[in-house]
């Protein structure tokens, strides 16, 4: 099937800024330096270029940077499995005594030893996407990733016969997200049967590993009806072992987020559908809320982007069609 023109033109914007986002950096630093004098770092789970999630959020960082006149250092592993590494980075940039961490844990728990020194050294610590087991973050920007989950697991279970099976696809085990999204998608489910929600299989963020789930799944359950992958390179990995063997016409993929490779998935019918977020304002209401806090002002405790799911037959409302393609819309 031939993507259509507007999905094409969509597609071809996205790429392009997301690459002057990464490409960019060294740019805006140059451009702040004459900004304010708060000292921000951000501690993302990756910095490298495979998740076009993050190249997003770290657009929203950057607009709400120049918007404040800060000059905030990102940094974090290549790669967003590699916990033991970021929690390295995070001692490092504690070290440096800056005014206030934003911080996407990788870990729900073992960063909160090095969060709370943090904190005892009057670091404000915001958290981004995925929360800390701890009180010491000062607030919480995040998707809603429960309601999320929920969102997910409802639509997979419009789509499967309650005699098929459903399988789980995650990401990183004991990262936020994946825990609530996971907790929701189960409890959308929770009138099937318990033997035919399988999983949960993680994929350790890598699209191949996600991909030989899919092959083993379908040995051990020829009669699978069903996977909710639960994030980025998750979905991507299950999307493309269902194309390759031909199994769009039997398994039904819901998943999350909206690359490029998902948004054609999507169109050609091998997702049936996307939890659609929006990493652009979280990164800009990160930065934001980092930068109320320091001037004084009140913040609140939990703030909420939404998600929306987006089926194959809704791309091009005009309302999805800024949520597929979010560099193109203000915050």
């Amino acid at each position: 099937m031939v993507m259509s023109r507007r999905i094409v033109v969509g597609l071809l914007l996205t790429v392009a800024v997301i690459a002057a986002v990464f490409f960019g950096a060294v740019v805006l630093e140059g451009l702040l330096n004459d900004g304010g004098d708060e000292n921000v770092v951000v501690v993302l789970k990756t910095t490298g270029p495979h998740m076009e999630f993050w190249q997003i959020v770290r657009a929203g960082i950057q607009e709400a940077a120049t918007e404040y006149r800060i000059n905030p250092k990102i940094v974090g592993p290549r790669w967003e499995r590699d916990i033991d590494r970021q929690i390295e980075i995070f001692s490092n940039v504690m070290e440096q005594s800056p005014d206030a961490i934003l911080l996407a844990a990788a870990d729900y728990n073992r960063l909160v030893p090095l969060a709370e020194e943090a904190a005892a050294r009057g670091i404000v610590i915001v958290t981004l996407d995925s929360a800390l087991n701890s009180s010491v973050p000062v607030s919480f920007v995040a998707t809603n990733n429960v309601a999320a989950g929920v969102k997910a697991g409802r639509e997979v279970d419009r789509l499967v016969p309650l005699n098929r099976p459903i399988a789980i696809v995650s990401h990183i085990r004991e990262v936020a997200t994946a825990i609530d999204r996971e907790q929701g998608v189960r409890t959308a489910l929770a009138d099937r049967p318990s033997n035919l929600v399988l999983g949960t299989f993680y994929s350790e963020n890598e699209p191949d590993r996600a991909y030989r789930i899919v092959e083993r799944l379908i040995e051990e359950y020829p009669q699978l009806g069903g996977i909710v992958a639960l994030n980025e390179n998750s979905t991507v990995g299950v999307g493309r072992a269902i194309r390759d063997l031909g199994l769009s016409d039997r398994i039904h993929l819901v998943g999350f987020d909206n690359s490029r490779e998902e948004v054609e998935f999507l169109e050609k019918g091998v997702v049936n559908a996307l939890v659609v977020q929006k990493p652009f304002n979280m990164g800009y209401i990160g930065i934001r809320t980092v930068v109320q806090v320091l001037r004084g002002e009140k913040v609140p405790p939990v703030i909420y982007t939404e998600s929306v799911l987006v089926r194959k037959e809704e791309i091009f409302t005009p309302e999805n069609q800024k949520l597929l393609f979010p560099l193109v819309e203000p915050r």
